[in-house]
């Protein structure tokens, strides 16, 4: 084993502060034998000291006394203890004494921590400061207890979330993706040869939809309280009336307008007029501007969901309100379709569920009460009961509903510059300590903090790049502009040729 130092100062039962002589690494792991335990420790902070060059030199004596002395250093910084891997990382309850000696973890001791693919795993990358250790990720404990992903813009959250995604795909996960960005649309995967992407269609079925939904898609507001009654009422009894089969379902709109005219000329009603005749107005309005949205004999998005199967909802074409609507009755329904089977042992839907939620400071924003932020919380207290994950993917972590961030128990954090996110992040993760929280600027794309229960403690990993994904990167500006040159020169010189060719000709 390669020693790297010895402990020193006061040492406590969760950190130690060592000096060491040789290359010391921030986020390597280590191993001090004490207690009668082999302990497994986090480098969580490393400094380099001179042995011969003061810190308050002026730059053009430093130099001197560099050509004289040389640049002898050595190390010093602080372990995190993790604990026992031979206990389920049992931690002593007696520090190590000063002068403990300070090993690098071997292989082998690793891979007893971070596991191998026993079928209930994905593998994701390797360890940081040892890519001869691969790291893995429990598929139980992110579906259970949910995920957040999180980064800067182009810090690697896509490949990160796709690395997942084909992991779970092998292992027959059945996977629901609200693809704000069209990103997943073209996800290239499949099983036994047939494609495991399935393109969910963009169609709701207004008869389904809650009242306070197609109340939004209306744009009748709370405060609005009298055209809210009207509407409320021609709602309830239209939707009873096809329930109960007085009217075929082709026939939504048409009676419900109808109701609306006969309040309208109701002389019960007169002083009421106007507003019923805005409410009218408003869901003719709804009709023109939805009309592509709304199928009437469109079939649930829940029962639509495959099996085994990466399901994909496209809303990059649709606004922030009308993705917002969508969701939540999207997660509305999946959390009543998970409780019926659980429940009452058959219908609804029959098999877990892991939902990917792009752009979640969006849905679950921390300052404006989306009708998602309400089902998102929801499902993040209840799911892990009826088998249901959730996975929050965003570049604005301060944007996002500090409940919602807090419900999920796993992490994987990748470079993050901003302080407000940082804190806000480290507010909702009690397990994310200050010294990790500034090793979060640092992280080079790709490159990632990962914790929670779905690993057996904190890993700096290199995640490594996904197969599948397609799309997610920048335009290259540069690029498309002199692509565009060319195309124009050809088209030119096709022109020319053209006339030339009609010259010859005449």
């Amino acid at each position: 084993m390669k020693k790297l130092g010895l402990c020193i100062g006061e040492p406590s039962t969760r950190e130690v502060e060592f000096v060491g002589s040789t290359g010391v690494k921030l986020g390597d792991y280590v191993e001090l034998f004490y207690e009668g335990r082999k302990v497994l420790g986090f480098i969580s902070d490393v400094r380099r000291v001179s042995r011969n060059i003061p810190s308050d030199l002026e730059p053009e004596d430093l130099e001197k006394v560099k050509r004289i002395v040389g640049n002898d250093s050595y190390f010093v910084g602080k372990i995190t203890i993790l604990g026992d891997p031979d206990s389920r990382m049992f931690i002593p309850r007696i520090p190590p004494a000063p002068g403990t000696e300070v090993f690098l973890a071997s292989r082998e001791t690793l891979k007893k921590v971070f596991g191998e693919d026993d079928g209930t795993k994905v593998h994701v990358g390797h360890l940081l400061t040892r890519e001869d250790v691969n790291v893995y990720i429990s598929i139980d404990s992110i579906v259970s207890r949910h995920l957040a992903v999180l980064a800067v813009t182009g810090g690697g959250k896509s490949n990160t979330v796709s690395v997942i995604l084909e992991g779970l795909l092998e292992k027959d996960g059945t996977i629901l993706v609200f693809d704000m960005h069209g990103e997943y649309v073209n996800f290239d995967f499949q099983r036994n040869g047939k494609p495991a992407v399935k393109s969910i269609p963009l169609t709701l079925n207004p008869i389904r939809l809650s009242y306070h939904e197609f109340r939004l898609f209306a744009n009748v507001d709370d405060s609005a309280y009298i055209q809210d009654r009207f509407l409320r009422r021609v709602f309830k009894e239209t939707v009873e009336a096809i329930q109960n089969g007085e009217i075929y379902p082709s026939k939504f709109w048409e009676e419900l307008q109808g109701k609306l005219e006969e309040l309208e000329s109701n002389e019960d009603y007169r002083d009421d007029r106007k507003s019923i005749t805005a409410v009218r107005n408003k869901v003719q309005d709804m009709q023109d501007f939805y009309g592509d949205l709304f199928a009437l004999d469109q079939s649930p998005i829940v029962e639509q969901i495959e099996f085994g199967k990466l399901n994909v909802i496209d809303l990059s074409h649709v606004d922030e309100k009308v993705a917002d609507i969508i969701v939540s009755h999207v997660l509305r329904n999946v959390l009543e379709a998970r409780k019926k089977n659980v429940r009452e042992g058959s219908g609804g839907l029959e098999y877990p569920l892991f939902m990917v939620l792009e752009e979640a400071h969006i849905l679950a924003s921390s300052t404006i009460n989306t009708r998602s932020r309400y089902w998102i919380s929801r499902i993040a207290r209840e799911g892990r009961k009826f088998g249901l994950g959730l996975c929050l993917v965003t570049q604005r972590p301060k944007a996002l509903d500090s409940n919602a961030l807090s419900q999920a128990n796993n992490m994987i954090i990748l470079k993050l510059v901003e302080p407000g996110d940082q804190r806000h992040v480290q507010q909702a993760s009690e397990a994310l300590s200050s010294e990790l929280v500034q090793q979060l600027p640092s992280l080079n794309v790709g490159e990632a903090l990962l914790m929670g229960q779905m690993i057996p403690v904190p890993a700096l990993v290199k995640i490594k790049k996904a197969r599948a994904k397609k799309g997610g990167t920048d335009i290259s500006a540069v690029k498309s502009w002199r692509e565009f040159r060319e195309k124009r020169k050809e088209l030119v010189k096709k022109r020319l040729k053209d006339i030339e060719d009609l010259d010859s000709l005449e």
